[in-house]
Formats: C-alpha cells, sequence, structure tokens
C-alpha cells in the first residue's frame, strides 16, 4: 500500500492515475532530506523541499485546471489533506503570479528592504548574463511572461510533470493505434524504452519509470503555464531590481550559483 493509501482514508476514484507520481515525489523528498548537508549554503539544504513542494502543487494543479485529467473530487481531497500546497495554488490563480516559486518570496517581510524576492525580476529586466538566486528556494526566476524562465530551479524539480505524462500518454496512444494499424508485433527500440506513466506502480523514481524527463525538449510547455505580467506584479519586480542593482553595484554580483548535482 502507498503513503498516501496508509495515511488517508477514502481517496475518491480516479486518485490512483495521480498517486504513482505524487508517491514518487514523495520519495524524492525523503531522499534529499536524509542526504548530507556538508558543503552547502546555510538555506541550501531546504532548496528540495520548496521545490519538491512547488512541482507537486503544480502536477496536480495542472491535471485539474490544464489538463482537465482528474475530477474536482480528486482535487478537492489532495487540497484538504495537504498533498498540494493550497495557499501557493491559490497566487497562481490571480494574473502575474502564474509560475510563483513560494508564497515566502512575495512577502516584503523576508527581505531586507521591504520588497520581494530578486527571483520575482523578470529575465527583460536585468543586465545580460545576470544570474540570479532567491536563497531560501533556489529560484532563478518565477516572474510571469513568456520571456522568463521555462525551468524556474534550473532543474528536475522545475519540471511541469503533467506536461509530460500526457505528452507520454499521447505518444503511446499514438505508436499503438499504428501498431494496431500495421498489425506488427515487435515493438521499436523507442517503445521499449518507454516508461510509461509516470512514476512507478509502486511509487519508485527509478529508471525505467522517471516522474522526470531526462530531456528537457521532450516536451513543450503550452505558453498559458508561463503566464503574463500585471501592473501589481511589475511594480513588485521593479522594486526588488532597483535594489539588487543598488547591491551589485555596492559589493559585486549575488554569491556564486549553486553547485550542480
Amino acid at each position: 500500500m502507498s503513503k498516501f493509501g496508509r495515511k488517508l482514508r477514502n481517496p475518491p476514484d480516479g486518485f490512483d492515475y495521480i498517486e504513482p507520481t505524487l508517491n514518487a515525489l514523495d520519495n524524492e523528498l525523503r531522499e534529499k532530506v536524509n542526504e548530507p548537508h556538508e558543503g552547502l549554503r546555510k538555506y541550501e539544504s531546504q532548496w528540495p523541499v520548496h521545490q519538491i513542494n512547488w512541482q507537486r502543487s503544480r502536477y496536480v494543479y495542472d491535471m485539474y485546471y490544464t489538463y482537465h485529467k482528474i475530477s474536482k473530487e480528486v482535487y478537492d481531497y489532495c487540497v484538504n489533506n495537504k498533498i498540494v500546497d493550497a495557499a501557493l495554488i491559490a497566487k497562481w490563480k490571480k494574473a502575474g503570479y502564474e509560475r510563483l516559486c513560494s508564497t515566502y518570496v512575495i512577502n516584503p517581510r523576508n527581505y531586507k528592504f521591504g520588497t520581494v524576492s530578486i527571483c520575482r525580476v523578470p529575465q527583460q529586466s536585468l543586465a545580460p548574463g545576470t544570474v540570479i538566486e532567491d536563497p531560501m528556494t533556489g529560484c532563478r526566476g518565477c516572474a510571469s511572461g513568456s520571456g522568463g524562465q521555462k525551468n524556474i530551479f534550473g532543474n528536475r524539480y522545475g519540471q511541469y510533470l503533467a506536461a509530460i505524462q500526457i505528452s507520454r500518454e499521447e505518444r503511446q496512444l499514438l505508436k499503438e493505434k499504428q501498431n494496431d494499424e500495421e498489425d506488427e508485433d515487435d515493438q521499436s527500440e523507442e517503445e521499449r524504452d518507454y516508461s510509461g506513466p509516470v512514476g512507478a506502480a509502486d511509487g519508485s523514481s527509478g529508471k525505467k519509470a522517471s516522474v522526470w524527463a531526462n530531456d528537457e525538449n521532450e516536451v513543450d510547455i503550452p505558453e498559458e503555464l508561463l503566464g503574463r505580467t500585471t501592473a501589481e506584479s511589475e511594480q513588485e519586480a521593479r522594486a526588488a531590481a532597483k535594489h539588487l542593482t543598488k547591491q551589485i553595484d555596492s559589493s559585486g554580483p549575488p554569491g556564486k550559483r549553486r553547485r550542480e548535482g
């Protein structure tokens, strides 16, 4: 029985469609929390917590609102049982905040100058080559609009898992249809490598049933997921950019980029 089957009672019909991915993310988070934290910056050990929380919430949100693959009962079940971050999702519904990484980064009380995080500054408002990272979440830019980062964390936790799963399912259905029409019994090498629906049935995240895409170009991200800027979000971003410029002028570029791994 899965983690969610043990802890939560009476999941509605259709929950099993998203449960493998939720289990895989839960396993991944557990592994990351238990990893040694030596050599990491002050808050860097908490990045996976923020990032996987974003990815898990984004997955359920997209499955309901974007792709209509789960029912309202399944969505409400996830919200009511705190499987997803309801406060973060509420912000995504607001124009200008569709890709927000965390509610933490838009709370002015969390930052020295009473502004929002630098990750809310649109890419086009930064000097060419400027690399930013929010120290608490590791976000590299979650401002809405087509000019921003498509992967806000620059790693697999910034991938849109619902889009990946839907794309894989559609490709698999197309291949099955072609095989039926051609009456071929042998599968191609590509079909043998197909990982199936996101996540394994037992919730593992092994290579043969990976939640994440090995290639960022495996799936196109719909433009609607990137959102659009608004006067409110632009005003917040300008204030943050102003203080970022002052910081760079006085002390040089922000801290070193996170080590990959």
